[in-house]
């Protein structure tokens, strides 16, 4: 093909203009990708003329997001190959095409794809598309805030230490995805979180950031997170990732509620109800969880493991709770969840950013502002019921003070270390009163199972409840010190 007839295509810039790619995104992918290029490729062999081929098929990986975000691979290939690219030759723009088809999905499938399967060499674009999937691991969400410290060479391995300031489990995904890479390559990859030290401004938010960029920020983080979890929480092995979603469903929620203004117009509703209705699906498997976990720890086991009939009624809790993992294993399964993964993405990736190029942003302090100090006054209001004997009037409490502190989390970077100091009393606060549920949960479960508990255990949850109710009483009061609760009126004034 002659100079003249490829300089007739688009160029990269024009394309990612036409179909409204995630600049930010690409970019910082294209960045981590060469890193990783740069440093390795004297020892896999890789020859310096695939950098330019890597960099343009990172650039433009994600390029079909806008028009089908669920075949965005095939349908991104699909459009290099159609339109071409301005400076590359055919040959050329093929091996980009398969690099980019490359960047996710299955790859014993990707292997077989025609387009691979046509270049002169395939494992040419395999090798580049391994380096292309770690990078995009490395930014799975969204943040931008991952870095590469360090390559090294190891006995089989090159180790790569990375910092992810914002969303750690960059470095899981990204380990996940160095799957293609562990096969084309002689030297696999160990992906190795960085010790000590920080970045400079880690902070998700900032002053003077458009409000919806915050949105999208705060939305990003927490719905990964919950998407990292679903294979774990599917297993059941442990119960940390069936809490880490619903903890991250709540604050999902929480930033949907304070930025409703903004996001009105948008899926963002429809989005909260699907929300809602999971994590109230959730519960149950999770207080089994709770349960279980109290039941067979080290204190417990050794205190009442010579009850008789101990084993079988541990047994029959364990039951419970394989049971309850079928709900989970239900409701998080791909078809169930492929629904909410494709409406929060269009919301995260095309509808927000869309909206902040056009539509004006009110001051992200003084949104804060109002919001922590809205949630504040309601956590005032309900203080009285610290002291009923009702359950559910301390659980009412404690969902309060949880929404109070997940505003004063997310927005403490604008708003001061006052705010930070407020939300870490609030959390003291709200850690006894979760405790206290767990225990009235417990309890409850225990008496309702069908198989009657040793009476030293229901004495022994009693008394826990009773010691954290000593603990929510000073920590009541350390929250509310009259010095303090006027700084912090200071701070939210507006």
């Amino acid at each position: 093909m002659s100079a003249a007839h490829r300089a007739d295509k688009p160029t990269i810039e024009q394309l990612c203009r036409k179909y409204d790619n995630e600049d930010a995104h690409t970019g910082h992918v294209t960045t981590l990708a060469l890193r990783l290029f740069d440093a390795t490729r004297k020892r896999l062999k890789l020859p310096a003329a695939d950098r330019a081929i890597l960099k343009t098929a990172s650039r433009l990986h994600d390029i079909a997001y806008s028009v089908n975000a669920t075949a965005h691979r095939e349908t991104g290939a699909g459009i290099v190959l159609r339109e071409g690219l301005g400076g590359y030759s055919d040959s050329d723009r093929n091996l980009i095409a398969a690099v980019m088809l490359l960047h996710s999905g299955a790859v014993p499938a990707l292997r077989r794809h025609r387009l691979v399967r046509r270049l002169p060499d395939p494992q040419r674009a395999l090798r580049l598309g391994a380096l292309l999937r770690v990078a995009d691991g490395l930014d799975y969400g969204h943040q931008q805030d991952a870095s590469i410290k360090g390559v090294e060479f190891a006995a089989g391995a090159v180790r790569v230490t990375v910092r992810s300031s914002r969303f750690p489990y960059n470095i899981e995904r990204a380990d996940q995805k160095s799957d293609l890479w562990w096969s084309v390559f002689p030297l696999g990859i160990e992906l190795i979180p960085a010790a000590g030290g920080r970045d400079a401004d880690p902070a998700l938010l900032r002053r003077g950031l458009h409000v919806l960029e915050a949105a999208r920020r705060l939305l990003s983080l927490q719905f990964k997170t919950v998407l990292i979890n679903v294979d774990g929480a599917m297993k059941g092995k442990s119960p940390r990732p069936l809490h880490d979603i619903r903890v991250a469903i709540r604050r999902t929620r929480a930033v949907l509620r304070a930025f409703r203004g903004p996001l009105a117009g948008t899926s963002a509703e429809k989005v909260a109800r699907v929300l809602k209705r999971l994590n109230r699906t959730l519960g149950p498997p999770r207080d089994a969880d709770v349960l279980v976990v109290f039941l067979t720890s080290d204190d417990v086991e050794r205190q009442f493991a010579k009850e008789p009939g101990w084993p079988a009624f541990v047994r029959r809790q364990i039951c419970r709770q394989r049971r309850q993992l079928r709900v989970v294993r239900r409701h998080l399964a791909e078809r169930k969840i492929a629904a909410l993964k494709l409406e929060m993405g269009r919301l995260l990736r095309l509808d927000l950013p869309r909206l902040a190029k056009t539509s004006p942003s009110v001051p992200l302090q003084k949104l804060a502002r109002r919001h922590l100090r809205r949630r504040l006054n309601r956590a005032r209001a309900l203080a009285r019921l610290r002291h009923s004997k009702s359950s559910d009037d301390l659980h009412r409490l404690r969902i309060t003070l949880r929404r109070a502190r997940y505003l004063g989390e997310f927005f403490s970077p604008v708003l001061g270390a006052t705010i930070k100091e407020l939300t870490e009393r609030i959390h003291d606060a709200e850690r006894s009163l979760a405790r206290i549920h767990d225990a009235d949960v417990g309890l409850q479960r225990l008496l309702s199972g069908g198989l009657k508990p040793p009476r030293s255990l229901v004495s022994l949850l009693k008394q826990r409840r009773r010691e954290h109710l000593a603990k929510l009483d000073k920590a009541w009061r350390c929250l509310n010190q009259s010095a303090f609760q006027r700084a912090v009126r200071r701070r939210l004034r507006l």
